[in-house]
């Protein structure tokens, strides 16, 4: 059984390259000029810083707000907030040990420390060491982002320069969504094209699945219609053309087997019927020889005559039985009072034949549907062979189980066996080993079964017994 269809084959892997095109890429790019941007804006910023440091605005915040739009805030050596331009901060945010945690002051000021040398106090430590990147950090007060550059002052405080982010996020966040719904827009685009050009390779694919399936079936006289002119029409054509040669191969096959079939019936027939009519003749050249034959020596040559005639009869009736087609009269109905009635008229012949019985039927077995009489007649054919196969008693077992939909029905014997090589012939017309009966009688079993959608198997150990079983669908 397939696990992806084709369609599915095409479709996914151009869906998943797309996604990975449309949507991670440009996500990655619009990281890098992030990145890139803000590479830019610390720079910009910086060069605030160095124009405020020059023009001594460093001391007036209000004019630096004002200028740059800007906040300052400084602290003091103990974190203390002493001056800001922010306002508005929840009562949180306003408490000193939190706004330094979330300005993360110790952590600045072992840096600045670092890059002054231990000196603290000096306003042009970053002019000082100019080559060195400026010390900045993401934070977030009253709900708002800020970039944050910081200053050493005399004696051991914090100047604090918070740059608003919040365009520089909206802007992100629009370019993000404009180029995943760019994504989503080109990968749409991409499934419904992939979609049509899985459709119009499976389509034509999926006819011709179609109709191998019902020439699977046996209907080797339809024909696929060809849709295209590439290959898979091509394909399409060769089917045709194979299913055409299959038909006239089946019905030649057929022609063949029932003239192989009629051929082996014919000699078979003779072959039965030769027996006597030889003893007929025999007796008809005595009586015409003898006239002088006693009246009890005539009856009795007549008697005989009489009784080849009724076998002749029998082995032409059974024949024709055989080769009649029939038409089943399905019921449904319970198959165990069938079985039971069977082996009910057979109780005086086990009980004569010193044979014991043994049923073992499964109980809540299902109804099923059948012909009542043909099925008895199955069924009884096939103990009476049990019984003929143990002429000094045993043990005859009837068992009837349901397993995987079926019903199956097993009679086993304990008698003398078939031999190994003559299995396969067993269902074959006018086979038997036996001095008396026509041969026929398993081949109307078999064909009682296949009429009614069953099968029957023979398992035989030569001088142990035979099992036969029967099999009947459930459904």
């Amino acid at each position: 059984m397939r696990r992806y269809s084709i369609q599915t084959k095409i479709v996914l892997p151009f869906l998943l390259l797309f996604a990975v095109v449309t949507v991670v890429l440009p996500l990655i790019t619009v990281e890098f000029f992030a990145w890139k941007y803000g590479e830019q804006f610390t720079r910009e910023t910086q060069g605030w810083l160095d124009v405020i440091i020059e023009t001594g605005y460093i001391r007036n915040n209000e004019k630096v707000k004002q200028a740059y739009s800007v906040e300052v805030m400084i602290f003091g050596s103990d974190y203390t907030l002493n001056t800001s331009t922010l306002t508005g901060l929840p009562d949180e945010e306003q408490d000193w040990e939190n706004l330094a945690e979330k300005m993360r002051l110790r952590e600045v000021k072992q840096r600045l420390l670092a890059m002054t040398d231990g000196v603290e106090g000096q306003v042009l430590a970053l002019q000082i060491h100019s080559d060195s990147a400026p010390i900045t950090h993401d934070i977030t007060l009253g709900g708002r982002p800020y970039k944050v550059f910081y200053l050493l002052l005399s004696p051991g405080r914090f100047y604090c320069l918070l740059r608003p982010m919040e365009e520089i996020a909206a802007a992100k966040r629009t370019l993000a969504w404009s180029m995943f719904g760019m994504g989503i827009l080109v990968m749409a685009t991409v499934a419904l094209i992939s979609h049509l050009i899985g459709r119009n390779l499976t389509v034509p694919i999926k006819s011709l699945v179609e109709f191998t399936q019902r020439v699977a079936r046996g209907k080797l006289d339809e024909t696929c219609e060809v849709k295209t002119q590439d290959e898979i029409g091509e394909l399409a054509a060769a089917f045709n053309a194979m299913t055409q040669e299959l038909e006239q191969s089946r019905d030649k096959l057929i022609q063949a087997e029932r003239l192989a079939t009629a051929g082996k019936m014919s000699a078979s027939f003779a072959h039965e019927i030769r027996n006597p009519l030889s003893s007929m003749r025999m007796l008809g050249q005595m009586l015409m020889r003898k006239r002088d034959i006693s009246a009890e020596r005539h009856q009795q040559s007549v008697r005989y005559i009489l009784e080849e005639i009724e076998r002749i009869d029998g082995i032409v009736k059974g024949l024709m039985d055989f080769a009649r087609p029939t038409t089943l009269n399905l019921v449904k109905q319970p198959l165990m009072p069938a079985l039971q009635g069977v082996l009910s008229l057979m109780e005086a012949n086990l009980v004569h034949h010193q044979i014991g019985l043994v049923q073992r039927f499964a109980p809540g077995l299902p109804e099923i549907r059948f012909d009542l009489d043909k099925l008895k007649q199955a069924f009884m054919n096939v103990v009476l062979n049990a019984l003929e196969a143990m002429p000094q008693g045993g043990t005859l077992t009837v068992s009837a189980i349901e397993t995987e939909e079926k019903i199956c029905i097993k009679v086993t014997d304990t008698g003398v066996g078939i031999r190994e090589e003559d299995l396969p012939q067993l269902f074959e017309p006018f086979f038997t080993r036996k001095t008396k009966g026509t041969g026929l009688g398993l081949a109307n079993v078999k064909r009682v079964l296949e009429e009614h959608g069953g099968s029957v198997s023979v398992e035989s150990t030569l001088a142990e017994g035979t099992t036969v079983s029967m099999w009947l669908p459930s459904a």
